[in-house]
C-alpha cells in the first residue's frame, strides 16, 4: 500500500473526523434556523389552532373560498392556506394560547426537539456497534436537507417521526401502546398508518387493532367541536380540492410531478435571475403520466411489504420502509415532507457500517448527495425526487442487512 493510500485509509478511518463533520452541520442546522425570519408554515398552524379556539365552525370557510377562487392551495402563512385536519389545530392549541410571535418560535423549538428526541431513541434502538457507526448515524442525520428544510420552517415532521421512533421502539414490548401512538401520528398525517406492514406477526394484530381505534378516536373527537355541518364542509370544499391542487412551484417535487412534468407536460415556476419562467414538456401524455403515479405508489408499497417479509419481518426496518412510504406516495411533496425516509437512511447506514458493506456505503452517499441543492437550485426541480426513490431502492435491496443471524 503506497503512503498516500495509507494516509487516506488512516484518516477515512478515524471517529473523529465524522464527528467534526457531523458537529458541523449540527451547527449550521441550528444557527441558520435561529437566523430565519419568518416561519410561514407555524404561522398558518397558529391561525388555524386560534381559529380552532374561537370559531370552530367556521375555521375552514378561508380556505375553501381560497380554493373555489384559484384551485390551489394558498401560500403559506395565513388563515387561507390552513387545509389540514383538526387534529393539527388540537396539536396547536398550546401555542395558539400564546402571542403569535412567541408562539411560532416555541413550536420551531418542539418540533426541533422531537426531531431530537426521535433520533436518540433511534440510535438506542440500534446500537451500533462499529466505532464508525455512531460518528455516521450523527453526520447523515444532520446533512439531510429535508431535516433542516422541516426544522426551519416550524412544521410538524418531528412530531411525526417522534411518533413514528416511538412505536418503534415499543412494538418489540407493548404492541398495543406501539399501534396507539402510531395512530395518534396517523391523525395529524395520514402516512404513518403505513408502520402496519412492519412489526412482527404475532404482533401485527394488535398493532393494527390499536393503531385504527386511536387514529378514529382522535379524528372523530376533533372533529366535535366543528359539529356535522363543519366537518361535512371540510371534507367536501377543502379536503377534496387541496387534494386535486396542483402547484406549479419547483419546491413541490412529488413522485407524481415526476410524471407529469416529463411526460404529462405539466407547466412548473423555474426561477431565472429575474424572476421566473415557465417550463413546459413538449410531451404531453397526462393520463400515462397519471397512470405512472399510481402505478409507482402501488409498486412502493409492495416493495415495502416485499422486503419486510425477505427480511424475516425486522420490525424496526419494516416500520421504517412503512414510514418512509409517506414521501413517496403523496400527491404533494415539498422538501420537508422527505423526512420521513431518513429513519430508513439511519437504518442503512449504521448496518451497512457494521456488515463493512463499502460499496452500499459508497452507493448511499452519492444518492444523498442529489439532497445537497433546493430543487429550485436545480436544473430540474425533481432530482430530488430521484434521489429519494433511488434511495428506497436501495433501501429495499439492502434487506439482507436486517435478516436475522
Amino acid at each position: 500500500m503506497s503512503p498516500l493510500r495509507k494516509a487516506a485509509v488512516d484518516l477515512f478511518s478515524r471517529p473523529a473526523l465524522y464527528w467534526t463533520v457531523a458537529a458541523v452541520f449540527w451547527v449550521r442546522v441550528v444557527v441558520i434556523t435561529v437566523l430565519v425570519p419568518r416561519r410561514p408554515d407555524t404561522e398558518g398552524m397558529w391561525e388555524g389552532a386560534h381559529a380552532y379556539l374561537t370559531d370552530p365552525g367556521h375555521m375552514y370557510s378561508a380556505a375553501a373560498a381560497y380554493l373555489a377562487r384559484s384551485h390551489v392551495i394558498a401560500p403559506p402563512g395565513t388563515l387561507d392556506a390552513f387545509v389540514s385536519p383538526p387534529p393539527v389545530a388540537l396539536l396547536a392549541i398550546p401555542v395558539a394560547l400564546l402571542p403569535k410571535s412567541v408562539g411560532v418560535a416555541v413550536w420551531t423549538a418542539i418540533d426541533g426537539a422531537a426531531i431530537l428526541a426521535s433520533l436518540v431513541l433511534l440510535y438506542v434502538l440500534l446500537a451500533p456497534r462499529h466505532r464508525l457507526a455512531a460518528p455516521i448515524f450523527w453526520l447523515v442525520a444532520a446533512y439531510f436537507p429535508p431535516l433542516f428544510a422541516d426544522v426551519s420552517a416550524g412544521q410538524r415532521g418531528g412530531v411525526l417521526m417522534l411518533g413514528a421512533a416511538a412505536s418503534i421502539w415499543f412494538e418489540a414490548s407493548r404492541p398495543s401502546l406501539a399501534g396507539a401512538i402510531g395512530g395518534a401520528a396517523a391523525a395529524l398525517k395520514y402516512y404513518p398508518a403505513a408502520m402496519i406492514i412492519g412489526p412482527r406477526p404475532a404482533h401485527r394484530v394488535r398493532y393494527a387493532l390499536s393503531l385504527g381505534a386511536v387514529l378514529v378516536a382522535v379524528t372523530a373527537a376533533s372533529f366535535i367541536p366543528l359539529g356535522f355541518s363543519g366537518a361535512l364542509h371540510y371534507y367536501q370544499q377543502v379536503l377534496l380540492p387541496s387534494l386535486a391542487s396542483h402547484n406549479s412551484d419547483c419546491a413541490y417535487d412529488s413522485v407524481r410531478t415526476l410524471f407529469t412534468r416529463t411526460i404529462g407536460g405539466e407547466t412548473y415556476q423555474q426561477p431565472t435571475l429575474n424572476g421566473y419562467v415557465a417550463v413546459t414538456s413538449p410531451i404531453h401524455l397526462m393520463g400515462v403520466a397519471i397512470g405512472l403515479s399510481y402505478l409507482s405508489a402501488v409498486l412502493f408499497a409492495a416493495g415495502a411489504v416485499w422486503a419486510a417479509w425477505r427480511s424475516g419481518w425486522n420490525p424496526p426496518y419494516g416500520m421504517a420502509l412503512g414510514f418512509a412510504l409517506g414521501a413517496l406516495i403523496p400527491n404533494e411533496v415539498w422538501p420537508y415532507q422527505w423526512l420521513p425516509l431518513l429513519p430508513l437512511i439511519l437504518l442503512v447506514a449504521v448496518r451497512a457500517v457494521e456488515r463493512r458493506r463499502i460499496v452500499t456505503l459508497g452507493l448511499l452517499g452519492i444518492l444523498l448527495l442529489g439532497f445537497v441543492r433546493q430543487p429550485c437550485d436545480l436544473f430540474f426541480p425533481n432530482l430530488w425526487t430521484l434521489s429519494a426513490i433511488a434511495v428506497f431502492l436501495l433501501g429495499l435491496w439492502e434487506n439482507r442487512l436486517f435478516r436475522a443471524s
